[in-house]
């Protein structure tokens, strides 16, 4: 009894010893990220909607989930400019448009309406700057066709906006 006791106690020792390795190296941690611990800041800029369309408060919507991800998921500070990441982008599009018609007699109809969030994400990492980018990110989700775009309850556009931010999160600091 004894001895299964000790096997027990070595394995997880090992692996208790294996975990504080890996977390301490600083290149890999267990939400998935993979920041270089010589990165310890990032700054989050305003996104501006240019689309034009969309809740009043979409601007501080979204730029409030992408702060709320990276403080949640990482452990750097955020700094208004000047971060070692550096990001920045705007609201480039906030759509509805037709997903599924279905026609009744002379007249098409939209059955399903689809939501478009779309944003211009630019990424700066100062200590590699091989991790730049500029690029579109895009999120879609679908609705009923009598749903009123001014009425889609915050709390849809919050989780359309968190699935964003996600994608954004994988490509500047999870390297997915």
């Amino acid at each position: 009894m004894t001895s299964k006791i000790n096997k027990r106690a070595l394995a997880q020792s090992a692996i208790l010893l294996l975990a504080v390795f890996c977390s301490a190296c600083g290149v890999y941690s267990f939400t998935g990220t993979s920041i270089s611990p010589d990165i310890k800041t990032i700054s989050i800029q305003n996104f501006e909607n240019s689309s034009g369309e969309g809740p009043a408060n979409l601007t501080q919507l979204v730029t409030n989930n992408f702060k709320n991800y990276y403080q949640r998921n990482t452990n750097l500070t955020i700094l208004q400019r000047e971060g070692d990441l550096q990001l920045e982008g705007q609201i480039i599009s906030f759509t509805l448009t037709p997903a599924a018609v279905q026609r009744e007699g002379n007249i098409d109809q939209a059955t399903l309406n689809r939501l478009t969030l779309g944003v211009q994400i630019r990424f700066t990492n100062t200590k590699d700057p091989e991790q730049d980018f500029d690029q579109q990110f895009t999120i879609t989700q679908d609705f009923p066709q009598d749903v009123d775009i001014t009425r889609i309850p915050p709390a849809t556009i919050d989780q359309l906006t968190e699935r964003l931010v996600a994608d954004v999160f994988n490509k500047t600091v999870a390297n997915w």
